[in-house]
């Protein structure tokens, strides 16, 4: 080869990975002392040898059509982007490896240069953390399966004592607890059945919860029509929980008081997000309405007071409708407790 070659020699050696220098034949024509070590071959039984010797078997089949594809575009690269590629060591054990390839054109004709970095630390250290999250993912799903476990004995609870309460007004406020906590209970039910245990699929959640509603008031579709339109929303645990709440209590008013005396109507959930993280949420109905004097940011009913504190957690705001009946609008932004910069105080934590 030229003079040039010679400094060609004295860069190869001097780098800190492993380099070996290939020709257009698959042929090795120049390593360094970090290849040695590598691959724990001595350089004088590589030169001149196929490149495949450094292939474990499965992988040579295919190594000639990435060889053939290189020299026909030889351009720097990385070798074997998204697979994890194996050297093959002379003791028969393999390295995981990443490689990076790089053209060399010198008079003799068109090289490879190919650096070669031992990854097996990192794999190990990759393969670790992944173990590690799967432990998390196993423990975080049997915290919701357990979670949902005893918030369901909580409602076996709360309805056996219900069975023994002669007053309507105080059953009537056991079954609306017994509800409260079914909704949490759900939430967790499908956070543990759920993929991604960070978020939600919030629009089957809508559908799950409020059917449960209406069989738990005993009301048939043919009576209140159900209309839910909730565009596809994935919500946090820490927002998911208030939200479904909200909609447990603003249903449930409906279907206690929006349709007196077995009056037919329609009840309709819209969930639409707005810009971003911000959704707006609108709960109405055809029915009575509200008193024209209640004041619903200060009221002593207290599913209108757990609307109001639940909207305060996911930063939200509360409106009145001027439609027919009542309804009732809720903008609210979805992030994550840790998301939230502003302090609760002393604010009720429902379902947290």
């Amino acid at each position: 080869m030229n003079p040039g070659y010679s400094l060609y020699v004295t860069v190869v050696e001097a780098a800190p990975n492993a380099m070996v220098m290939v020709d257009q034949a698959g042929k090795i024509v120049l390593m360094n002392s970090q290849a040695e070590k590598l691959f724990g071959y001595c350089r004088e039984e590589l030169m001149g040898q196929s490149i495949e010797l450094l292939i474990p078997g499965p992988m040579r089949a295919s190594h000639s059509d990435y060889q053939r594809g290189f020299f026909a575009n030889p351009t720097a690269r990385p070798m074997g982007a998204g697979r994890d590629l194996i050297g093959l060591r002379k003791d028969g054990g393999t390295v995981a490896v990443e490689i990076g390839l790089n053209p060399l054109t010198i008079n003799e004709g068109t090289f490879v240069l190919a650096s070669i970095i031992d990854i097996t630390e990192r794999k190990r250290a990759e393969e670790q953390i992944k173990a590690s999250l799967k432990e998390k993912e196993v423990l975080l799903k049997e915290i919701h399966h357990r979670v949902k476990n005893n918030l369901q004995i909580i409602s076996s609870m709360l309805n056996l004592q219900a069975k023994s309460i002669k007053d309507p007004k105080a059953l009537e406020m056991f079954r609306e607890s017994q509800s409260r906590v079914r909704s949490i209970a759900l939430i967790h039910e499908e956070l543990y059945q759920s993929r991604d245990l960070s978020r939600l699929d919030f629009t089957d959640h809508v559908q799950s919860l409020v059917s449960h509603l209406f069989r738990s008031y005993g009301v048939h579709s043919d009576r209140i029509v159900l209309r839910i339109h909730v565009e596809e929303a994935y919500l946090d645990v820490d927002t998911a929980i208030p939200c479904g709440l909200i909609i447990n209590e603003l249903v449930s008013n409906s279907l206690k008081y929006a349709f007196p005396e077995g009056k037919k109507g329609e009840i309709s959930i819209d969930l639409r997000r707005q810009h971003d993280d911000h959704y707006m949420l609108v709960v109405r109905d055809n029915g009575v309405g509200l008193p024209k004097n209640l004041d619903f940011r200060n009221t002593e009913t207290l599913g209108l007071q757990l609307v109001n504190t639940l909207t305060e957690q996911i930063d939200g705001s509360i409106e009145l409708g001027s439609s027919a009946g009542t309804e009732v609008k809720v903008t609210f932004t979805a992030l994550s407790r840790q998301e939230r910069r502003h302090d609760n105080g002393d604010r009720t934590d429902i379902g947290r």
